[in-house]
């Protein structure tokens, strides 16, 4: 192995295969405690070994959220061992205990091996249910934990995953007296075989007897003294013929749950009275038939409904919960009578269900419910004190759990009301129509219009959705599509609108909703949607329903992430990676379900996130792991700044697909990795080669007379020309386009508009931008990914939001203590998070401000000052200008009519500063970017500049600041605008920082610095700004008084 490379450290050999060059290792994380299983397969490029390795590692990495099987944690195709290459490698988790075959099965109860098989079987569910039969279960590849009750499948080399169709043909793999027959046959297999398997190592357990041939198992049972159902069930189990065995494993389960509830019947009895009244409101609910009985009620429904249950202690409402299959009871206890009494009963959705299964314990015993008229007279439980200090005992666990949604609620509660209120909002300013008449005529509806509310008529575009409000069953509002805007008809005294149908509208529907003057509206579902897809993924999160481990946890800082180390060091694929970029790297792949990378200014971000994209997928290319990488940001430019420059990495166009509309997506991207790209390619590469198959067969076909097979030879041609027809219709392709890709690329919430992207589960999410996302945004992409790596910079601009829209959401979006992005910043161990710590931007004089004044002084300089020299005669020797308009009469902020604000004096100073480069020579070419916060300076300043000329002389880009994120310029030209009252928005120290760290070669401010550096607010960045300048060489401060500057 090579040392220098290694991450791990061998402490035991634990295993070496008699057959294969295969060795199982005990490791160390190297300098650590944390220890691992690495298991080696030797001569990887044999086609056997090859298979093996291949079979286990894509088994296991489908059942890695699965609990009871072993987790993989990182794989390698070209590890050397013993002076040995071509090691195939798989990095596990250390299991504890021992295999089933070295236990003493005398010693156990029979109640514990029937735990102990019910275990087993729910670990085997659990691979079935993600379509991976095992077909080599046998007591060496289960562990037990004696001392933790835990029960650990390993060792899937011989698995089968049902989806994938596998080219190999080897020799059958089994083992002797434990595979199924069709196994040892190499025949077609199910997950029957596994049942076999799982027939003779239960058989063992209960017989306390190595297994032999089938037949003799089976005679020992029938003459053992087991449990007929067991007997019965067991023997079937070990059935030669697949269809003799039982049809699913839960039949198998059954049986043991009921031998279990038999025994433990025995040892425990609890009985609840429940009145008359719990069944009247059931009965009013819904949920059971008018014709039920208490007795029947009690005896059969609840008895059936809580065969399976579960309890919890609610503490803050003084409640013992019971959950069964559908009901939970509320219930009280009386301490003197040792009663418990139902208070109160319902129905429960499985989402809330499962919640409270996890803050529960499962009840054991029986479990009787009593008609409360019969207290004194009917049985009560024996050990229903033994139950209520079982409520107390988990009473700590309640409260941790109690707390830990109360941290939920307060953390995403409120992102919650924001999104209502902005569903709320949507819906409330779109025009709605007041009609008086209506009536529907070729196709076409017309109203009569009353009244356009929140909009006037001709703001109604062409083209305008229309929907009507219905009602349904529970009085919620649904909404049927009319059609869309066709005309507006206005004569001297009507207003008609005529909204053309579709074909798909139930005329019946919306002629009854007419008749009811119900409301007519612009379609707001489209705007919507966006809010319905993140309240959908708070809810997601609150039920647990994700994909990275503990998850919920780690977001509300609960439990810590698990690092990792993969098995090697990384190899970088980019040249000169610097020390904190090649960190950022190794702390994502090291991280085994979040990672966070904050890239200020500059510091190589996108680099950053190439490099990771390029590890896992030249890592994949090697051990034919192919994963899934899903790519978004806020802004469609930074999707395409990533993946320009990956088919250095990923040779086929095919592998990344860019989700979005063509005019939001670059040129060069459209034309590669949109889908209408991937489909008019496809058609063309398909097209050709059956031309070409065409051209040759046709020259076979003229030497031949044979009408009949000239017959079948055009009656062939006329199948292809209907296959190729068929191939690319849209829907099909587009599937099997999106579902084999490896790299699927959007915005935060737009790439779920590809319909087979939303059940899509993904390796890999990494999001670019994330500080700009707010923390629902953010959850859309988070919630679908194994590893989530975040990407941005908290110290830049915030997620906008709209104030008009939701008040609570445009609050929020401005305390760090509510975006997902700075919580994990100050959450996440060292190990989980990067700061990137060189900037190759700004010449060192503007990279030092930037350091000095938003970074603490972290951020280093990694370019040359004489590659970044501006070269302009007037500001030689100087990289930061402040042009000071402190003492100019006229310097005055104006306010315009929307409300923006404006400065005539700015304009004109920095106009002066680009007819000085003019005259100088120096303006041509020169890269200039114009930054101000306010959109009336913006618009004065692009008029004046136009209107010069100076724009066909330079390029000139003239913005607000919120539009230059992501973006960089020589020279950036600042105008503060503000001179009165406040500094407004600039005393957020993120758009300053933004507005200064575009600069690379010169920064030019324009402004009051006295109003500016006397401005009295703890957030005023511009007093550390001036400070800087004032005490640091190649800055300078020119006095605008008197109106001249040269």
């Amino acid at each position: 192995m090579s040392e220098s490379q290694f991450n791990y450290t061998v402490i035991e050999k634990m295993h070496k295969s008699p057959i294969w060059d295969n060795h199982i290792l005990k490791v160390r994380v190297r300098g650590k405690d944390k220890i691992y299983v690495l298991k080696l397969y030797g001569g990887i490029n044999e086609p056997f070994q090859k298979l093996v390795f291949n079979r286990e590692m894509e088994a296991l990495k489908v059942l890695n959220s699965c609990s009871n099987i072993v987790k993989i944690r990182d794989t390698t195709a070209s590890l050397k061992y013993n002076g040995k290459s071509n090691y195939g490698a798989i990095l596990m988790d250390y299991v504890d205990g021992k295999t089933l075959d070295l236990y003493d099965w005398h010693s156990f109860t029979q109640l514990k091996k029937y735990e102990i098989c019910l275990k087993i079987l729910q670990a085997v569910y659990n691979a079935h249910a993600n379509d991976v039969i095992h077909r080599d279960l046998k007591p060496q590849n289960i562990i037990y934990d004696d001392v933790n009750d835990e029960i650990t499948i390993i060792d899937f080399g011989s698995s089968k995953i049902k989806t994938i169709i596998e080219k190999e043909t080897t020799m059958p793999m089994f083992s002797e007296n434990y595979s199924a027959p069709e196994v040892v046959k190499g025949n077609d297999i199910t997950e029957k075989c596994d049942y076999y398997s799982l027939g003779v190592i239960f058989s063992e357990l209960f017989l306390c007897k190595e297994a032999e041939s089938n037949v003799e198992t089976i005679c020992l049972i029938e003459k053992s003294s087991m449990d007929e159902v067991l007997k019965d069930m067991l023997c079937s189990m070990l059935q030669d013929n697949p269809s003799d065995r039982p049809e699913s494993i839960d039949e198998i389960t059954d049986v043991f749950t009921q031998l279990i509830g038999e025994l433990n019947t025995s040892a425990n009895d609890y009985s609840v009275f429940i009145d008359f009244e719990k069944m009247r409101y059931l009965k009013r609910s819904m949920v059971i038939e008018n014709s039920m009985n208490m007795t029947q009620f009690t005896n059969s429904f609840l008895k059936r409904e809580f065969s399976e249950r579960y309890g919890y202690y609610d503490e803050h409402h003084g409640k013992y919960i019971i959950t069964g299959k559908n009901i939970v009871v509320e219930c009280s206890y009386d301490e003197k009578i040792e009663s418990f009494e139902v208070m109160r009963i319902f129905e429960v959705a499985t989402d809330r269900r499962n919640i409270n299964i996890r803050r529960s314990f499962k009840i054991e015993g029986k479990l009787s419910f009593c008609d409360s008229r019969f207290r004194y007279t009917c049985h009560n439980g024996k050990d229903n004190k033994k139950l209520w200090i079982m409520f107390k005992n988990r009473r700590e666990e309640n409260e941790r759990y109690r707390e830990r949604e109360e941290k939920f609620d307060k953390l995403f509660g409120s992102w919650q009301e924001g999104l209502e209120e902005s569903i709320i909002s949507e819906k409330d300013k779109v025009a709605k129509i007041v009609y008086s008449e209506s009536y529907i005529d070729n196709g076409q509806i017309v109203l009569e219009v009353d009244e356009c509310q929140n909009k006037s008529i001709d703001e109604l575009e062409q083209n305008t959705k229309f929907i009507i409000e219905g009602v349904d069953d529970r009085g919620q509002p649904v909404y049927f599509e009319l059609g869309i805007l066709d005309d507006i008809i206005c004569d001297d005294d009507s207003v008609k609108i005529v909204i053309q149908m579709p074909k798909k509208v139930l005329k019946g529907n919306v002629r009854t909703l007419l008749k009811k003057k119900s409301n007519v509206m612009e379609d707001f579902r489209a705007n919507t949607s966006s809010y319905k897809r993140q309240m959908n993924a708070i809810r997601s999160l609150k039920s647990e329903e994700y994909s990275a481990r503990n998850l919920k946890d780690i977001l509300l800082n609960v439990e810590e992430p698990e690092e990792i180390p993969t098995i090697f060091e990384p190899k970088f694929i980019a040249q000169k990676l610097n020390t904190s970029q090649q960190q950022a790297v190794i702390k994502a792949l090291n991280s085994e379900n979040i990672g966070l990378i904050q890239g200020p200014p500059g510091t190589g971000k996108t680099k950053v996130i190439k490099e990771i994209i390029g590890q896992v997928v030249t890592k994949s290319i090697k051990t034919a792991d192919s994963p899934r990488i899903l790519i978004v940001s806020q802004s469609h430019t930074a999707v395409d700044n990533i993946l320009e420059g990956l088919d250095s990495t990923i040779s086929d166009d095919l592998e990344i697909v860019r989700i979005g509309a063509d005019k939001n997506v670059s040129p060069k991207i459209t034309c590669r990795y949109t889908m209408p790209a991937h489909r008019d390619k496809l058609f063309f590469d398909v097209k050709k080669n059956v031309e070409e198959y065409d051209k040759s067969m046709e020259e076979v076909y003229q030497d031949i007379s044979d009408q009949r097979i000239l017959d079948r030879w055009k009656k062939i041609k006329e199948i292809q020309k209907d296959w190729i027809d068929r191939s690319v219709e849209k829907d099909c392709l587009d599937y099997q386009l999106v579902r084999s890709a490896t790299v699927i690329a959007g915005t935060c919430i737009d790439f779920l508009a590809n319909s087979f992207v939303k059940d899509m589960e993904f390796d890999y999410v990494i999001i670019d931008e994330a500080a700009k996302a707010t923390t629902p945004e953010l959850l859309v992409s988070i919630i679908k990914a194994k590893k989530i790596i975040l990407v941005g910079d908290q110290n830049q601009l915030p997620a906008y939001a709209d104030q008009s829209i939701s008040p609570k959401i445009a609050k929020l979006t401005k305390n760090p203590e509510y975006r997902m992005f700075d919580i994990l910043f100050e959450t996440l161990p060292n190990s989980h998070k990067q700061v990137l710590s060189t900037q190759y931007r700004m010449i060192r004089n503007i990279g030092n401000l930037i350091s000095t004044v938003f970074y603490g002084g972290t951020i280093d300089t990694g370019c040359k000052d004489e590659d970044k020299l501006h070269g302009l005669s007037r500001y030689e020797g100087n990289s930061i200008i402040w042009f000071d308009t402190s003492e100019n009469r006229r310097r005055k902020q104006k306010k315009t009519k929307g409300n923006s604000f404006m400065n005539e004096e700015e304009k004109r100073i920095i106009l002066d500063i680009l007819e000085d480069l003019k005259k100088s020579n120096e303006l041509d070419n020169q890269d200039i970017g114009i930054i101000t916060g306010y959109s009336g300076q913006k618009d004065i300043l692009r008029n004046s500049v136009k209107a010069i000329g100076y724009d066909k002389i330079a390029q000139i880009d003239i913005n607000v600041l919120d539009a230059f994120q992501g973006r960089e310029n020589d020279i950036i030209m600042y105008s503060t605008v503000r001179t009165d009252n406040s500094i407004g928005f600039q005393k957020e120290k993120e758009r300053v920082n933004v507005a200064f760290s575009r600069a690379k070669k010169l920064l030019i401010i324009c402004g009051d610095l006295n109003f500016f550096y006397n401005y009295n607010d703890p957030n005023n960045k511009f007093i550390e700004i001036i400070d800087y300048i004032r005490t640091h060489d190649h800055c300078k401060i020119i006095s605008c008084k008197g109106g001249n500057l040269f």
